[in-house]
């Protein structure tokens, strides 16, 4: 069933570039509404280049993003943030207004402190600004189980709403354009670099003595880890290479000719709260993964038997897996298939975005719901 058309005003104050795998998470989404008839307004800053620069200036293009949407408020049926700490002005001025807000959950607090660790100073004040915006939500949308269970102790919200991420499985195909230049077999990891995507337990792996010498690995993405691969393709240029961050389409070129593609994610802070992308992807191009055995990932692999799980951070349980994919091409192919197959079925970005309208339009009705009660009530009271 259609949703019923809307007009959103979609908030991110992370920069939605190209490469990023916000980008995917935001323009998928969006894009899903917009073919079901949704009007949705961007609201994203725009930093020099993409990135934020110095904190004075990209504070400075927050205000002015959300000084923007704050003129047009009156105009949406409903504002949707990508949660972030600073979005607490436009959360508080619809609240004030009556629009219903919907908050999307991508992981719990932690990710600031460890993608930048100098806010750790103010750490009560962020996690307040966070807070406050789940308990005043009219809606969260959580992308992991384990994220929604933190998040109902946490916000003591009632409407939390599990729905993960996806793959595009249009651009995300096992018919992807290869591209030029790869090695004939190789392994891959793609997306971003952040602390918890399990790269050095991955690296340790590829620098094994029964790391499979036929199997490069190929990096494709960047972040705070991109010093150590680009240390490990010094030390290593003929196990590993590193193709940088390249545009969205692009890595589909990448990720859908290897023989395996690596989902590692390991962090304690972190524990229950993954969804990642490049699960998603890499099952929607019909590769085989080997990814970590942690909940948010694990039953995903295990109920679509699209890869092997192996021990978070562990380097010889990724070699040794790394080896029986390799060793057994039947398997490694109907594993590829079987990833396919669910991702078509149940995991495209166009299933997620209906899902997530479904939501939406919920939010929207409780909230009219209850502007009439208390108008009603109003009313009563006047004529007593």
């Amino acid at each position: 069933m259609m949703p019923t058309p809307r007009k959103i005003a979609y908030l991110s104050l992370q920069a939605v570039v190209d490469g990023q795998d916000s980008w995917a998470a935001v323009t998928e989404i969006i894009s899903g509404w917009e073919t079901d008839g949704w009007i949705v307004d961007r609201y994203f800053p725009e930093y020099p280049g993409g990135e934020g620069g110095g904190a004075l200036s990209r504070l400075t293009e927050m205000l002015r993003v959300q000084r923007r949407l704050t003129t047009r408020l009156s105009e949406y049926d409903a504002i949707y943030i990508r949660a972030h700490n600073l979005a607490w002005p436009t959360a508080q001025r619809a609240k004030r207004a009556g629009i219903p807000v919907i908050q999307e959950c991508n992981g719990p607090y932690d990710d600031l402190f460890i993608a930048w660790p100098q806010t750790r100073i103010a750490r009560p004040l962020f996690e307040f600004l966070q807070r406050s915006q789940y308990r005043s939500a009219a809606a969260i949308i959580s992308v992991a189980e384990g994220l929604s269970a933190w998040l109902a102790e946490e916000s003591r919200n009632p409407h939390i709403v599990t729905n993960g991420n996806g793959a595009n499985v249009d651009v995300f195909s096992p018919h992807a354009p290869r591209r030029d230049g790869l090695p004939e077999r190789y392994g891959v990891f793609f997306g971003q670099f952040p602390a918890w995507q399990g790269i050095p337990a991955l690296l340790d792996a590829a620098a094994r003595d029964d790391w499979p010498s036929e199997l490069p690995l190929v990096f494709v993405g960047d972040g705070a880890l991109r010093p150590a691969v680009e240390d490990a393709v010094a030390r290593m240029p003929q196990r590993v290479s590193y193709l940088g961050r390249l545009p969205y389409a692009e890595v589909a070129g990448v990720a859908a000719h290897a023989a395996v593609s690596f989902v590692p994610m390991v962090a304690p802070e972190r524990e229950n709260k993954f969804s990642p992308l490049k699960l998603y992807e890499s099952m929607a191009c019909g590769v085989p993964v080997i990814a970590s055995d942690v909940v948010g990932i694990n039953e995903v692999v295990s109920h679509t038997r699209c890869g092997l799980l192996v021990a978070a951070g562990d380097a010889a349980d990724i070699a040794e897996a790394t080896r029986a994919v390799l060793a057994d091409p039947v398997a490694a192919a109907a594993m590829g298939e079987a990833g396919r197959a669910a991702a078509v079925e149940r995991y495209s970005w166009l299933a997620r975005s209906r899902q997530r309208a479904e939501v939406v339009e919920a939010a929207i009705l409780r909230a009219r719901v209850s502007s009439d009660s208390a108008h009603g009530d109003g009313r009563i009271r006047g004529g007593s």
